[in-house]
């Protein structure tokens, strides 16, 4: 029997599908100096969960078994530990945790430096849905690209949740946005600001777009090898971990950039209020209950997923 004070958390002991992940009560955290005690409301879906999950990142992120799934969530300080500011419990919170700590549990101990505080007016669901694809898509934009006015920007996977947050802030930038996505998915990615929208599943990107100054790449193999066509000479490549790859920055005259997605509080901030002042939108497509685990990493896995799906850890 579960003790009075465990917490639900989404657990996997070995490498596999969807059904190697099991819902368990397990002993809450303790907060460690300088930490603080999360009781999670929200947490989403990004890929490379299930792509942790299945085994097919290991040689990048070996896991220690038994492992709770998850990268990001909001929720509220319950506790602080010593050499954490005590004013902080009772704060609302998102966070993308470190590697290796899962935020699929009603509670997690994270540093409190990783805390960013939430307006009141933005829901635990929708914070839940920024950090990792925020992140991602503002180091991709901001930090690695300096996307800004007249240039012309590739965006692959733009119904996804990187590639939608990517799309706004481009656009919000001043960009010129082409964006690619499944002809289902076009009206979609329209909306998000993509002034030319190619649906990959009917006609060859590279065949339409040209002169692109740069190409924020989030799949890799194929479509990375066929986008160097697309960029112009002193262009940028700019790669966040996905398929393999092979480098032709050389070949075509370009740059590459294949920046490290790692917590990035002081980004995660200006994301945070780039929506609570609506000039971003979180882009949550999917709610689900946390016994929907399994669906929500099959969900994913389809590779069709638009926007975010996001969990909700408390009843």
């Amino acid at each position: 029997m579960p003790a009075d004070h465990d917490v639900l958390a989404v657990e996997f002991d070995g490498y596999g599908g969807p059904e190697v992940l099991k819902l368990r009560h397990i002993a809450p955290p303790q907060p460690g100096p300088g930490e603080v005690l999360i009781r999670v409301h929200a947490a989403s879906m990004n890929p490379v969960d299930w792509k942790i999950r299945s085994g097919m990142l290991q040689k990048f992120f070996p896991v220690d078994f038994p492992a709770i799934t998850g990268r990001d969530g909001a929720g509220e300080v319950v506790a602080a530990g010593s050499e954490a500011e005590a004013s902080l419990v009772g704060k609302r919170v998102c966070f993308l945790a470190s590697r290796g700590v899962g935020t699929w549990s009603q509670k997690i101990a994270l540093p409190a430096s990783l805390a960013v505080p939430l307006p009141a007016t933005l829901s635990y669901t929708d914070a839940a849905a920024l950090p990792l694809a925020g992140v991602s898509a503002w180091i991709g934009m901001v930090k690695a690209g300096n996307v800004k006015a007249g240039m012309r920007v590739l965006i692959h996977a733009a119904a996804g949740g990187v590639g939608g947050m990517a799309v706004q802030i481009a656009r919000l930038r001043g960009a010129t946005v082409i964006a690619t996505c499944s002809e289902r998915n076009v009206g979609f990615v329209r909306a998000l600001g993509a002034q030319e929208v190619i649906a990959y599943d009917k006609t060859a990107f590279e065949d339409h777009a040209h002169d692109v100054d740069l190409v924020f790449d989030v799949i890799g193999g194929d479509v990375h090898r066929r986008s160097y066509r697309t960029l112009k000479r002193g262009g940028m490549m700019v790669s966040l971990v996905a398929a393999p790859f092979e480098d032709q920055s050389v070949r075509y005259g370009v740059k590459l950039a294949v920046p490290q997605v790692l917590s990035d509080p002081p980004a995660l901030a200006e994301v945070v209020a780039l929506v609570a002042a609506g000039k971003l939108k979180a882009c949550v497509e999917h709610v689900l209950q946390l016994s929907d685990f399994a669906k929500a990493h099959q969900m994913s896995e389809t590779g069709h997923a638009r926007g975010k799906t996001v969990l909700t850890l408390t009843g």
